[in-house]
């Protein structure tokens, strides 16, 4: 029987034309001469820029469903899109003192756009098939520019870990899709969510088996604790740029289909589900928040407070439709402090790795006033202080929390909160407070472009702080809509 052509293919216009104008750049990099290629990262940029323009016109008020239901467009994939596309864009520029005369530039910046069409891909995924497929599009590109430093220790063992247990976490989510298949037939979400509601008795084992699975498959790609072993090696080996990436957008993809999943495809086993995802916030925030105190390494300490913040994140879930609404405005803000942060972390690297420590900002205050700045205003964002965006983040899950009935887990993320902000506030009395260290070297001359990243990161928590209300309206809108 011959298949029908596939419907709505213009949704599908933005993928195809960032893998396609990846593609011919690839070919492009390799053709240009060497003292050229630096050309190839700015029509990366201008590619991000015109695939944010035809998402643009493609999108409808309501969801398009594509490519024989494997696709659909719906105005939550559409904001989760244009999350991803500054990130790319924004880790680009963050990146440009690392890819300076560096050979290998071209490839780095086509990784990237691989990885986001991946992460694309499963903001638009109503099943498993299509969230797979971006799934492993995005984490290979991602576990080679881990390891993109070559002849560094330490890059090439948070890839191979990465990788390791990558493949690990892509089996178990694997295993559970199979069993869940077996009961319901499919494995589009919708089509799941109504066979699982009706599934017999006898087939309770292997639906509970499906569910552990996939949902540790999952808590692996976000790094939730007891899920989170690849996170610390992974940040620290990675370059700063890329670790930020790592940390926001590309867990913007996953949380994206960990919603449709909670609402769609898992609904009828929402009484198992939601105490699974109660241990799993809780885990992820004493880990993360306890981990982090320890932490001399600004980039490991990092890592161990994203550990903390998918934790808290996490708690979304458990609250239906207003907490995916304030899980997706934790998302938003996140993006932008997370990038501008590491941002600042390369901004303030000198020679290799010397500036990674937290004792190297020491005094920082003193020698880069607008530097300490920029830095105090995040580490009080991602630590939740008010007036900034990062207070608002927790605040709307918090609430969210309440007004479903989980006091006491909001009790405990609260403690949690308050726990996380020494570590943050740390970074900034070393800054404000300690004297400067005389041996360090100058920092050199820094990118413009990057250090516009750190700047709008350090504005867009304090204006937002002070106004948040467009950022929230916005996802209630793509949730209620979707």
């Amino acid at each position: 029987m011959a298949m029908p052509f596939p419907e709505h293919l213009d949704a599908l216009a933005p993928e195809m034309l960032l893998a396609a104008g990846a593609m011919v750049l690839l070919v492009l990099d390799v053709w240009l001469p060497k003292e050229r290629r630096g050309l190839t990262i700015g029509l990366a940029l201008a590619l991000l820029v015109a695939t944010a323009g035809v998402l643009l016109a493609v999108m409808r008020p309501a969801p398009v469903h594509a490519f024989y239901g494997q696709f659909v467009l719906d105005p939550l994939a559409v904001w989760a899109k244009l999350l991803m596309l500054l990130g790319a864009a924004w880790t680009i520029l963050a990146s440009a003192r690392l890819l300076q005369g560096h050979p290998h530039r071209g490839e780095y910046v086509l990784l990237l756009l691989w990885a986001t069409t991946g992460l694309m891909l499963m903001a638009s995924a109503p099943g498993f098939v299509s969230f797979y497929l971006g799934l492993e599009l995005s984490s290979l590109s991602i576990y080679v520019l881990v390891g993109y430093q070559r002849g560094v220790l330490r890059s090439a063992e948070g890839a191979v870990k990465y990788f390791v247990l990558g493949a690990l976490s892509s089996g178990l989510l694997l295993y559970g899709m199979s069993y869940l298949y077996a009961v319901a037939g499919t494995l589009d979400f919708a089509g799941m969510g109504k066979a699982l509601a009706a599934a017999p008795e006898d087939a309770r084992l292997a639906v509970a088996l499906g569910l552990v699975f996939v949902v540790a498959g999952v808590a692996f790609k976000v790094s939730l604790a007891p899920f989170h072993m690849w996170t610390p090696d992974a940040y620290e080996g990675a370059p700063t740029p890329i670790t930020g990436f790592l940390s926001t957008a590309a867990k913007l993809g996953v949380f994206i289909v960990f919603i449709r999943l909670v609402h769609d495809a898992l609904a009828p086993l929402s009484a198992k589900l939601a105490p699974m995802l109660a241990l799993l916030a809780l885990a992820s925030m004493l880990v993360g928040n306890i981990a982090a105190i320890v932490q001399r390494n600004i980039k490991r300490m990092l890592a161990y407070s994203t550990i903390g913040h998918a934790g808290f994140i996490s708690l979304g879930l458990l609250a239906g439709g207003e907490g995916h609404a304030a899980l997706l405005a934790y998302l938003t803000i996140y993006l932008v402090m997370g990038i501008a942060a590491f941002a600042l972390v390369e901004l303030l690297t000198r020679e290799g790795f010397v500036g990674e420590a937290i004792e190297d900002y020491a005094g920082l205050s003193r020698t880069h006033p607008g530097y300490a700045a920029a830095m105090g205003l995040l580490m009080f964002s991602l630590a939740g202080i008010p007036p900034l965006a990062g207070f608002w983040a927790k605040y709307y899950v918090l609430v969210a929390l309440i007004h479903a009935g989980w006091i006491k887990l909001a009790v405990a993320a609260l403690v949690f909160s308050v726990i996380g902000a020494y570590y943050y506030i740390r970074v900034v009395k070393a800054m404000y407070f300690d004297a400067p260290r005389e041996e360090l070297p100058a920092l050199a001359a820094q990118p413009a472009v990057t250090q516009a990243v750190a700047a709008f990161g350090a504005l867009f928590v304090l204006a937002m702080g002070l106004y948040p209300d467009p950022v929230l309206a916005i996802c209630r809108a793509a949730l209620l809509a979707s």
